[in-house]
């Protein structure tokens, strides 16, 4: 179709004098440039053979999470860490689900929890692969609303910087002085 119409411009009429001719050229050259423009537009929205599968994070939780502290900027001084899988059953160190994600109704199939060692310092990532056909907005919005930022003995962390999000079937749930540079670091393991 667009070969069409570049041909069509280019048609130029023997009979035209040469004045007629020049504005005609002009036109005709100015028609040419837009028929180019398509073609490379055309061309660049074409499909190149490459994957169109959703993004996801591939490795098992605890390589995606020291990926995720690997990709933070190292201005950010976390405290010392701990980490537990997490089951329905809770961790080794707290057995209440409930506690780490606001709700024991979450389908995930597994999770792991990293938190301050310390337990005055207000700090958690949780990391949570979800059962497959799993309602993923759905469970988001119950971590978000019964989670509670306020769970460490005397210390807590401003309900802005409560992040509940995902890529594919990978959600995180992030409390933290620095949960938006944690949240980036995140969002950066997406392929």
């Amino acid at each position: 179709m667009v070969d069409e119409f570049c041909r069509m411009c280019y048609n130029l009429d023997a009979n035209i004098t040469t004045t007629r001719l020049e504005g005609q050229i002009m036109k005709k050259l100015t028609v040419a440039v837009i028929c180019l423009a398509l073609l490379a537009a055309v061309a660049g929205c074409a499909t190149t053979g490459g994957s169109t599968a959703a993004p996801h994070v591939d490795g098992t939780l605890p390589d995606i999470l020291h990926k995720m502290y690997e990709n933070l900027d190292p201005s950010v001084q976390l405290p010392f860490l701990m980490e537990a899988p997490l089951t329905h059953e809770g961790t080794a160190f707290n057995p209440s689900v409930s506690y780490f994600i606001g709700s024991n109704d979450v389908p995930f199939k597994e999770g792991l929890v990293s938190e301050a060692a310390i337990g005055a310092q207000a700090y958690s990532v949780v990391l949570l692969r979800m059962e497959s056909g799993a309602d993923i907005n759905a469970a988001m919005n119950t971590i978000r609303t019964t989670v509670d930022p306020w769970k460490w003995i005397c210390v807590g962390v401003d309900p802005s910087d409560v992040i509940v999000d995902n890529i594919g079937d990978l959600v995180v749930l992030i409390m933290s002085d620095y949960s938006r540079q944690l949240h980036e670091a995140f969002r950066s393991l997406a392929v």
